[in-house]
């Protein structure tokens, strides 16, 4: 009797230790995380836009975490949701996100699936940061709503601020090719002409593929501009621009960013090219023949080595796209809010994303009253013995 005692007494002992060391590991505190959303298209035709955005993020999360805020340290959780381009999708996505926690959200990839996320995301007080979408309604939505690439715009804005201040043309013809992206950037450069009480000599239009382009070189003759500006592809802005010198106009030619092309020599004389300026809706470190240090290293070393780390996942193409960059510094500028408010809650650190004055690999990040950037730049190119340099 005495030893069964025995083993029963430490069988209760070996008991109560078991049931002390479970109590005991289960009040140890869990890791502290920030959970950020990362709302994207991955599936369909631009799905390399999601990925590219992926990347960033993951990349700029394994930079940053741990990190220390009031006093605690938190692992920077990234939770991708896949809204697949289509709006639908988006809004149940954002809900899904809301659910999950996250204290922000960088997305999404499209106007659309933006536009239909900010409501949700706006009735918790959560900021929603988008790398991409362009669309002007979209700062009128919510008050939670930030975007880190210029607006439509802002883009036109840049262009007419360079027309009316570095070209100042006194006879400006404006040439769109029929197209609906053409005719409604030209329209919108119309507009701010007539706000800002800026006059243009003439509008025309032209379907390249089925106009007479010598008929409109020969208007183009007798109206004597001294600016041209033309909204249109390249191949056919070497057209209208042999057209126009064959006959002996010797005129300013400016296009914007679909006008500007290496292969645009192939399609006429490079001397009929030197001097033509393009308007690139890209900031100085990341348009082409970028010099700055953190955007070459970014694109040769970071984001590349960071994608050979990644696992369990297949990518369209390996090199950062044109949002990365945007989708990168978004979760730096997330977690700077955070540091400046010393606290993760939405409800703490909005107001300090909106006063946000940081330096990104972007540039100079400071918002406006609508979560637009306050007077992001573009870069502009000219070509000068037949090579594109910058202005």
């Amino acid at each position: 009797m005495r030893s069964v005692n025995r083993y029963i007494f430490l069988f209760s002992i070996i008991i109560v230790v078991l049931i002390l060391l479970f109590n005991f590991s289960a009040c140890e505190p869990r890791e502290k995380l920030i959970k950020i959303g990362n709302q994207t298209v991955l599936t369909g035709e631009y799905k390399f836009y999601g990925e590219d955005q992926l990347v960033s993020i993951e990349l700029a999360a394994s930079e940053l975490s741990p990190v220390k805020i009031g006093g605690f340290e938190y692992k920077i959780d990234i939770i991708t949701k896949d809204d697949e381009g289509n709006a639908e999708r988006a809004f149940l996505v954002s809900q899904e996100l809301v659910e999950e926690g996250v204290l922000g959200v960088i997305g999404s990839t499209f106007n659309g699936t933006t536009k239909v996320s900010i409501p949700v995301y706006e009735e918790y007080n959560i900021p929603i940061i988008t790398p991409s979408a362009q669309g002007v309604e979209l700062s009128k939505i919510g008050n939670n709503f930030f975007r880190l690439i210029m607006n439509n715009k802002q883009k036109i804005d840049n262009i007419a601020a360079f027309l009316m201040d570095e070209i100042k043309p006194e006879k400006l013809i404006l040439i769109d090719n029929r197209d609906e992206y053409s005719v409604s950037l030209t329209d919108f450069l119309i507009e701010i002409f007539e706000d800002l009480g800026f006059s243009y000599n003439k509008r025309y239009a032209i379907n390249m593929e089925s106009e007479d382009t010598g008929i409109l070189a020969e208007n183009l003759l007798i109206d004597e501009p001294d600016a041209i500006f033309f909204c249109g592809y390249y191949d056919e802005l070497a057209e209208l621009i042999t057209e126009v010198r064959e006959i002996g106009l010797e005129t300013q030619f400016i296009t914007e960013e679909i006008g500007m092309d290496e292969r645009i020599s192939l399609f006429t004389d490079e001397q009929f090219l030197e001097g033509l300026i393009a308007i690139i809706p890209e900031p100085p470190s990341l348009a082409k023949y970028s010099e700055d240090k953190r955007a070459i290293d970014f694109s040769l070393h970071k984001y590349p080595e960071f994608v050979e780390k990644m696992e369990n996942i297949e990518l369209s193409q390996y090199t950062p796209g044109p949002y990365s960059f945007y989708s990168y510094d978004a979760v730096y500028l997330i977690i700077d809010a955070m540091k400046r408010a010393n606290s993760i809650l939405p409800e703490d650190y909005i107001d300090q994303l909106k006063s946000s004055s940081y330096d990104g690999i972007i540039g100079k990040i400071e918002f406006n009253s609508n979560g637009d950037r306050i007077d992001p730049p573009s870069t502009v190119f000219i070509i000068k013995n037949g090579d594109w340099v910058r202005y």
